[in-house]
Formats: C-alpha cells, sequence, structure tokens
C-alpha cells in the first residue's frame, strides 16, 4: 500500500491533499504568474514612454485588422464566460462549447495578428524601422506568446469538464478527493484567458494612441 492510500484509509485526506488545499494552491499560482506577465508589461510600458520622449520618435500607421482582431479576441472572452457559468451550474456540454469557441476564436486573433505583422512589414516597416516599430512587434509578440500559453490552459481544461462521478470519487479514494473540481478548473481557466484579452486591449490602446 502506498503512502497516498494509507493516508486515505480513514477516509480523511491530510491537509495538503484535501480537494479545497489543492484548488487555493492552483488559484494561487495562477494569480503569480498574471502578477508577473503584468510586472513585465509594466517594465515595457515605461520603457515605451521614455523612449517616446526621444526626437525620432514617430508613430507607424498601424494596420486596420488589429481592430477586427480586437472584437475577436473580445468575443473569445465572452465564450470563455459563458463556458466558465455553464460549468458552475454542471451544465457540460455547454461549457466545452463555450472554451472551444473561445480556444477557435483565440487561434483566429492569433492569425490575424500574423497578418497584421506582415502588413506593416509589406508597408516598410520591420523591427529596425522606428522605435515605434520595434515596440509594436515586441508588445505584440511577446502578448501573443503568452496567449498561446492561454490556448494550452483552455485545451487541457477541456477533459476536466465531462461530468459524471470521476473514476476513484466514490468510497472516499485518493485520487478523486485531490483532484480539481471542473468547475474550479472552468473559473481558473476563465480568468486567465480574459487576463490576456484585457490586456491586449490596453496594449492596443497604449500603440494607438501613445
Amino acid at each position: 500500500m502506498t503512502v497516498s492510500a494509507q493516508a486515505w484509509d480513514g477516509r480523511r485526506a491530510p491537509e495538503s491533499e484535501r480537494p479545497e488545499e489543492r484548488e487555493q494552491l492552483l488559484e494561487f499560482g495562477v494569480w503569480m504568474f498574471l502578477a508577473t506577465v503584468t510586472m513585465l508589461f509594466a517594465a515595457f510600458t515605461s520603457a515605451y514612454l521614455v523612449r517616446r520622449a526621444g526626437a525620432d520618435w514617430r508613430p507607424v500607421p498601424l494596420p486596420g485588422v488589429l481592430g477586427v482582431n480586437t472584437l475577436v479576441l473580445a468575443v473569445s472572452s465572452v465564450a470563455a464566460e459563458a463556458g466558465r457559468r455553464a460549468a458552475a451550474r454542471g451544465l457540460w456540454r455547454p461549457a466545452r462549447a463555450g472554451f472551444l469557441s473561445a480556444a477557435a476564436l483565440g487561434l483566429a486573433f492569433l492569425g490575424g495578428q500574423l497578418g497584421a505583422w506582415r502588413a506593416l512589414e509589406d508597408a516598410g516597416f520591420v523591427v529596425s524601422t522606428l522605435p515605434h516599430s520595434a515596440f509594436f512587434y515586441l508588445l505584440t509578440g511577446v502578448h501573443a506568446v503568452h496567449l498561446v500559453a492561454g490556448l494550452v490552459v483552455l485545451a487541457t481544461t477541456l477533459p476536466a469538464l465531462g461530468g459524471g462521478t470521476p473514476r476513484g470519487a466514490r468510497n472516499g479514494e485518493a485520487p478523486a478527493a485531490v483532484r480539481v473540481s471542473p468547475a474550479a478548473r472552468a473559473r481558473l481557466a476563465a480568468t486567465f484567458w480574459h487576463f490576456f484579452g484585457a490586456l491586449w486591449i490596453y496594449l492596443y490602446a497604449l500603440l494607438a494612441f501613445f
């Protein structure tokens, strides 16, 4: 018998293995990651504003597709929120549909960003052309990398949205007891996705108006 199984013989989990503890640790990890990303982009913003004061600063014309991309990402956030609410009510099929829609729209957003980079390059603006174009590629590129991480979070959340009683959930067995609930996973995935949607709106406003 393993140590984990022994711990569950008395139908009571150690404090570190209880579901609520697991969910709290996961939520703490998510918020710590988002705080780190916030500090990273705060540093980028500070550098952007300082560099903007230079005599050689000239804004580049932003591709019009960025407006469409912003709308696509906003709709994807709405879809993720719909999935979260459905999961909170135990409606697994609508929950999966919401997160699948969010992921599909996220992929469409990344495709649109690639189109924006190509449009800017075709207009003669590459990384080395102007300080503003350099920041454009930096900010949008780093955001895209983090959005891919968000897609991974959505993808890993989908298998949990199956409903029913997971294997090992009966008779107080350890695997189900330490598993993070589907509703909690959906909530954290939606929080993750909303964050990067809001971050993009901020970056778009920064690049367009400052």
